[in-house]
């Protein structure tokens, strides 16, 4: 047990440190094979079950969004948000995320940053407007309005096919908290929009986008990361519907998702939570507090990957605090629905 904590810890630092890098993912996968070899138990090939699914949904929607840029549908997107901000940043960037959170809401939070990275790539080269805020807000808003609908998130499916949590309540409990969560991360870029004004210039011919086949890096991370951690992650006293217990599972949840990914913490939370309010406080945790880290979510990191350089840095740094306001008003909100 001790050996699989370390190798555990050493493969949630490496993600942690260098959550871009092809050398980072290899050997995150490579300290996953060696924690499956020593636990046994079929835990690879748990490993590959889990992410397998991810991966190929991944691959078929990056594919499906490089087609659709080099088609011109997201500067087709882009030119309709442009006309309807009016020439006010504000209100693009209102645009942008309310379009962020209705395609979570449709199509899921990964199909949501895979169409919406590239539509704002293509606004910031029609209206001369900065790309980092733009693309902050639609990822964070996207992560955080997972939480709103059970398809959003497929961390949500997961834990309500496990514990049988209906449709129904789960928005009775989860909509309008996911939506307040989504509204205060929304705040946190629009400080940074710059001017107030833009002017929507003509659509010029662009380079052809690479076509990113398969996010073999992010997979292997994903599958290394559930291997190492696979059984490690400790239980959670789920029963309670106070409010600090309530409290003290959304934190819990959310700084292991921000620390290791919430996919592996959410087959934990499925196999070891009991059905009740804490089943939906950590969901909270799940969703929300995973925007904490570039590595927290898969969405966060696909959407960094396409965005390339322009992603920025720092990004713990801006969202912790952000995270943290934004959990604790969802399960405040989680609290009052019981």
């Amino acid at each position: 047990m001790i050996i699989r904590v370390i190798l555990a810890a050493v493969a949630v630092g490496v993600t942690a440190i260098w959550p871009r890098a092809r050398l980072s993912a290899a050997a995150v996968l490579g300290v996953g094979a060696v924690s499956a070899l020593v636990a046994g138990g079929g835990v690879a090939g748990d490993a590959v079950r889990a992410t397998a699914p991810m991966l190929v949904f991944l691959t078929a929607a990056l594919g499906v969004a490089a087609l659709a840029e080099r088609a011109g549908l997201s500067a087709w997107a882009a030119g309709k948000l442009a006309a309807l901000g009016r020439g006010r940043t504000r209100r693009l960037y209102a645009l942008v995320c309310l379009a962020s959170g209705l395609l979570t809401c449709l199509v899921s939070l990964d199909g949501a940053v895979v169409l919406m990275v590239p539509v704002v790539r293509a606004l910031a080269r029609r209206c001369r407007v900065s790309f980092a805020p733009f693309f902050l807000g639609a990822v964070a808003v996207a992560n955080a309005a997972s939480l709103a609908v059970p398809l959003g998130n497929p961390t949500n499916l997961v834990v309500m096919s496990t514990l049988g949590l209906s449709p129904g309540s789960f928005l009775h409990h989860l909509f309008v908290p996911g939506l307040c969560a989504a509204v205060v991360c929304a705040l946190v870029p629009a400080r940074r929009l710059g001017r107030r004004h833009y002017v929507v210039r003509p659509a010029v011919s662009e380079e052809p986008v690479p076509m990113l086949l398969v996010p073999w890096r992010i997979g292997a991370q994903l599958t290394g990361l559930v291997a190492a951690l696979d059984g490690l992650v400790p239980s959670l006293a789920l029963r309670s519907g106070g409010l600090a217990a309530l409290l003290a599972v959304a934190a819990g949840a959310a700084a292991a998702s921000a620390l290791a990914n919430n996919l592996p913490v959410s087959a934990s939370v499925a196999a070891l939570a009991t059905p009740g309010p804490g089943a939906y406080a950590a969901l909270v945790g799940l969703t929300v507090g995973a925007l904490a880290t570039p590595h927290g979510s898969v969405a966060t990191l696909i959407a960094r990957d396409l965005a390339g350089q322009q992603a920025g840095r720092r990004w713990a740094r801006l969202w912790v605090p952000a995270t943290a306001v934004a959990v604790t008003l969802a399960t405040l909100l989680l609290w009052a629905s019981f």
